[in-house]
């Protein structure tokens, strides 16, 4: 048998999902003064209603590279504030987040305003809203009938 001298490259691999650049951009934005809430679309609305926890990624979309990514925000602004600040205020905290947490180069945000309100109406929506799923929750019909099976053998 004759041995050969190749020898074997290996290259290493660091790569991101698309859902790990939305959170980041996600968390990035959530004390921009001027922006209530990223919304999402309506996938991300049907997302939400079938699942317990908060949605990181809602009203964010990331077009991610090997090397760069483009991330879209849609967003309820604050009426009364500067949307133009807010959004180059989002621009420096998302790109900042993003390179320093992924190495990747943000070479683009875009921020689509689908909404205005002032404080006060998106509060009261929020309560509005809690209240709503408080009280369309759904207890699963097993754990009620073993709590009723539970309490009728102790009687």
């Amino acid at each position: 048998m004759a041995e050969t001298n190749e020898q074997v490259r290996h290259e290493n691999n660091l790569a991101f999902e698309p859902r790990v650049l939305e959170r980041i951009a996600n968390n990035s934005v959530q004390d921009v003064d001027g922006i209530l809430e990223l919304k999402g679309n309506f996938t991300s609305g049907v997302k939400s209603f079938f699942s317990a926890e908060d949605d990181k990624t809602k009203g964010v979309n990331a077009e991610v590279g090997s090397k760069e990514v483009a991330i879209d925000l849609e967003v309820i602004a604050e009426y009364g504030k500067d949307i133009p600040a807010a959004f180059n205020q989002t621009i420096e905290k998302v790109k900042a987040n993003v390179e320093k947490m992924t190495g990747l180069r943000v070479v683009e945000v875009n921020m689509n305003v689908n909404d205005v309100m002032t404080r006060a109406d998106y509060q009261q929506q929020q309560s509005e809203e809690e209240r709503h799923a408080l009280k369309n929750a759904v207890v699963p019909t097993k754990m009620v009938n073993t709590q009723m099976n539970h309490a009728l053998s102790n009687d």
